[in-house]
């Protein structure tokens, strides 16, 4: 037991004063680190209930899965993880690109088809212009020149050109396809379309597919019977030097018709920038214009705008004759005796023997036609200075001169240009 303080009054009581500001003063303390130490485990309370939270959702994602990484409930977890790579965007592009994309084909569906021969019979016919083209053996037993080399004996360029290989084409282009074919460059474009070079996946024949848009032709009730007509003609022909129709495909948008291809261009231009063709080219050329024409017209077919445009060469420099868009038939077996063409002018003539009137398939008599169409600088007079009617047959005939006028004759390059401006 402790002994009494012997210390004064005063004393006694300042201590036990400083005692109790002492006592207050650790409760205070005392209660703030209380509070501090309560606000902790509800920090972690909660942060552990959120990870309860979400624990179970990753295991209801992914219950076994060690491929797929899991969510870290905790930047610890998150660090001490092993690092799983996964493929960025440029990975999945790069290798999505070993695989060759399909070609673009056109937004409407093929309606009508119809195949009538094969492209690659493009390459007998070439075999066979050459044939005809090539003169006879010498009797002395000297090699003439064959192909290429007797074209160009003959002073026109020899077929050093040669046959593209498109399929090869770098992929920076936009490939698109139209029915079987893959279209390429524009080789020329019309006022109904274009014409396009074509070819099938292997690469191997080339094709001119001329495009015509069914907008175009909509607005223009004639025509559309008018591209009938010319494939219904092109279906019937097969000669060298007349160009080939392989196939005709319909969609939505476009009429589409597959010819034969030219790689040596128009005659035309081939003038133009050789000035002139010597006289055993011309010849040639010559021969197989009248060759294929002739051809046209025991087959009852008249063409109506034959000139330079309308004639191509292929890599040996032939000649093709294209665009029969004008092109009309009639009956061979009905011939026009000499008092008919002589009248022919002749108003009254015409109404008394009701040479105007056309049968039932739409002819006329013979290779009588009305139609005045071509272009003015090959068309014969009858065409010109009259809307009388005239005979088929003598019209393509005055054309062929006027080509091989202008061929031959017509050697000066300025001569030349200068007729092509005023037509």
């Amino acid at each position: 037991m402790a002994s009494p303080s012997t210390a004064p009054l005063e004393t006694r009581v300042a201590a036990s004063r400083q005692a109790r500001q002492n006592a207050d003063d650790a409760r205070l303390y005392e209660g703030r680190s209380h509070g501090q130490v309560d606000q902790r485990p509800d920090v972690a309370r909660e942060a552990s209930s959120t990870a309860a939270a979400t624990t179970p959702r990753t295991r209801r994602k992914a219950p076994n899965s060690p491929h797929v990484p899991q969510s870290a409930s905790s930047s610890r977890e998150a660090s001490q993880r092993p690092h799983v790579p996964s493929q960025t965007r440029g990975e999945a592009g790069a290798a999505g690109s070993v695989r060759p994309t399909p070609p673009t084909r056109e937004n409407s569906e093929v309606i009508n088809r119809v195949v009538i021969s094969n492209p690659v019979v493009d390459i007998a016919r070439e075999e066979e212009r050459m044939a005809e083209a090539r003169p006879a053996q010498p009797a002395t037993g000297t090699v003439t020149g064959t192909g290429a080399s007797l074209a160009g004996s003959e002073g026109v360029e020899d077929g050093s050109r040669r046959r593209q290989d498109y399929s090869k084409q770098s992929t920076r282009r936009k490939d698109v396809q139209f029915g079987e074919y893959m279209l390429g460059q524009t080789l020329g474009e019309g006022e109904f379309g274009k014409v396009k070079l074509g070819w099938k996946k292997d690469g191997t024949v080339q094709v001119a597919i001329k495009l015509i848009r069914r907008e175009s032709v909509a607005t223009n009730p004639s025509r559309l019977p008018k591209i009938y007509r010319e494939i219904s003609i092109l279906r019937e022909l097969s000669h060298p030097n007349i160009v080939r129709l392989h196939e005709m495909v319909e969609t939505d948008r476009h009429i589409g018709i597959i010819l034969e291809y030219a790689s040596g261009g128009e005659l035309f231009d081939y003038i133009l920038t050789h000035r002139h063709l010597k006289d055993p080219a011309a010849r040639r050329l010559f021969a197989q214009l009248v060759s294929g024409v002739g051809y046209l017209h025991k087959k009852g077919i008249v063409h109506r705008d034959l000139k330079l445009e309308n004639l191509l060469l292929d890599r040996n420099r032939n000649i093709i004759i294209t665009d029969f868009g004008f092109a009309n038939t009639f009956n061979t077996a009905d011939d026009l005796s000499d008092d008919i063409v002589y009248n022919l002018s002749n108003r009254e003539f015409v109404k008394k023997y009701r040479l105007d009137r056309q049968d039932e398939r739409g002819m006329r008599k013979g290779d009588l036609m009305q139609t005045s169409c071509g272009s003015p600088c090959y068309a014969a007079p009858e065409l010109v200075v009259s809307d009388s009617l005239y005979t088929g047959r003598k019209v393509d005939v005055w054309s062929c001169g006027v080509i091989l006028v202008s061929s031959s004759i017509l050697c000066d390059f300025n001569i030349v240009d200068r007729f092509s401006t005023r037509c």
